[in-house]
């Protein structure tokens, strides 16, 4: 899913709860480490979920600082339940 459906399906749901989830840790084929999580996004009304919307670093520093710009700059007026921490 791209990150524009996803802001797109949020203007549409009256009552939207966003969930980063799923964290992982990951090496990859050359053996760097990916840190990855998961942006859902739920109609509260009728619970059917959207996404995964997925950001991914090579540090856990720079996807939360990701995960952080993302809320910030799209989902301002959404409620967010962080399962990060």
């Amino acid at each position: 899913m791209k990150l524009y459906d996803l802001v797109n399906k949020v203007e549409e749901i009256e009552n939207a709860t966003i969930y980063v989830e799923n964290y992982t840790n990951e090496e990859d084929a050359d053996g760097n480490n990916i840190h990855r999580v998961e942006i859902n996004l739920e109609d509260t009304d009728t619970e059917m979920v959207t996404g995964p919307y997925i950001l991914e670093a090579e540090s856990k520093a720079a996807l939360d600082q990701q995960v952080k710009f993302t809320l910030g700059a799209y989902f301002k007026k959404i409620d967010v339940v962080n399962k990060l921490y």
